[in-house]
C-alpha cells in the first residue's frame, strides 16, 4: 500500500463543504510574497504538509502510523461521519459516541498545523531529552541519542495533546447547536485555524465557533443564553465576526466557496499571530 505523502491539517472530508457542485473545487486563499492570491484547487490539493507527522525513527512501513492510523482512521474519518448528522440533522442526531469523534476532531484542529506541531515539538524537546538521559544507564547512551528519537517522541506528544480527556470531557459536555447562517449577505470562510474559542473553557462564558459550510455554523456554550445573543444577531454580522477571526488567525490558508473574499482575506491573513 503507498504510504501517504500529504499530511492534511486541513481534511479533505471538511473542505468539500466549501466545494463549488459543478467544479467540485473550493477556492484557496493564500499569501504569495506581499499579496493574497485566490487559486481554485481540489481540496485534496490543498491543506497539506508533505511529511507532517512523519516518525523517521520507525521502519519504512511504519512511519507514517501517526498521519494513517490516527489523524486519518481515528480523527478524521469518525469526524466525516459526525458532520454529515450535524447538516442532516442537528446535534441532536449524534450518538455520544459521535460527539466524542466531533470534539476530537475540533480539539485536533487546534494542534494538528505545521505551527502548532513545531511549536509542542519545541515545548517538550528539552524536557524528553532530560528525562531519556536521566533514564539512561549506559553512559554511551548518554552520549549518543538516536538522532530522532527526540523529534518522534515530539510528535506523538502531538497525538496526546489532542486526546487530553480533560479538556475533551468539558466540550462533549457543552450545550451544541448549529447555527443557519443563510441569512447573512456573505458567506462564512473557513481556513487551517476553524476553532474560535473565547474565555476559557472552564469560563461560564466560553463559547466555540466552528464553521461547517458556507451557511453552518457550529457553536458550544455552558449556557443558551450565550447561544441565543449570538443566534440573535444580524446574521451578516455574525457571519463578518467570525471571517474577521478565522482569517486573522489563518496559519497559512483561508477557504471560501468563491472568490469574492480576496481584499477581505488580504488585510488579515498574516496580520495576527495565531493564538
Amino acid at each position: 500500500m503507498t504510504e501517504p505523502k500529504k499530511h492534511h491539517f486541513s481534511p479533505v472530508f471538511y473542505l468539500k463543504g466549501w466545494c463549488d457542485s459543478t467544479t467540485g473545487q473550493l477556492i484557496a486563499y493564500s499569501r504569495s510574497h506581499k499579496s493574497v492570491i485566490a487559486k481554485p484547487v481540489y481540496p485534496k490539493a490543498t491543506g497539506y504538509e508533505h511529511f507532517l507527522y512523519t516518525m523517521e525513527g520507525l521502519p519504512d512501513d511504519r512511519k507514517q502510523i501517526i498521519e494513517k492510523d490516527y489523524m486519518a482512521s481515528t480523527v478524521d474519518d469518525p469526524a466525516a461521519k459526525a458532520l454529515k448528522v450535524l447538516l442532516d440533522t442537528g446535534t441532536s442526531g449524534l450518538t455520544a459516541e459521535q460527539r466524542g469523534d466531533w470534539t476530537r476532531f475540533m480539539i485536533a484542529s487546534l494542534h494538528r498545523r505545521p505551527a502548532a506541531v513545531a511549536e509542542i515539538g519545541e515545548t517538550f524537546k528539552s524536557t524528553l531529552r532530560k528525562d531519556l538521559l536521566a533514564d539512561s544507564q549506559n553512559e554511551s547512551d548518554k552520549q549518543e541519542l538516536h538522532p530522532y528519537l527526540i523529534d518522534d517522541a515530539s510528535k506523538v506528544m502531538v497525538v496526546r495533546v489532542i486526546e487530553n480527556d480533560g479538556i475533551g470531557n468539558i466540550i462533549i459536555n457543552m450545550q451544541w447547536s448549529v447555527l443557519d447562517m443563510s441569512a447573512s449577505q456573505h458567506e462564512l470562510l473557513t481556513g487551517d485555524m476553524p476553532h474560535l474559542r473565547y474565555y476559557g473553557l472552564k469560563d461560564p462564558r466560553c463559547t466555540i465557533l466552528f464553521p461547517l459550510t458556507p451557511t453552518k455554523l457550529f457553536i458550544a456554550t455552558h449556557d443558551r443564553k450565550a447561544e441565543h445573543n449570538i443566534n440573535s444577531r444580524n446574521k451578516t454580522e455574525v457571519v463578518k465576526s467570525v471571517n474577521d477571526e478565522v482569517a486573522r488567525l489563518a496559519e497559512r490558508f483561508v477557504f471560501g466557496r468563491t472568490a469574492v473574499h480576496r481584499k477581505f482575506v488580504d488585510n488579515r491573513l498574516g496580520r495576527t499571530s495565531s493564538r
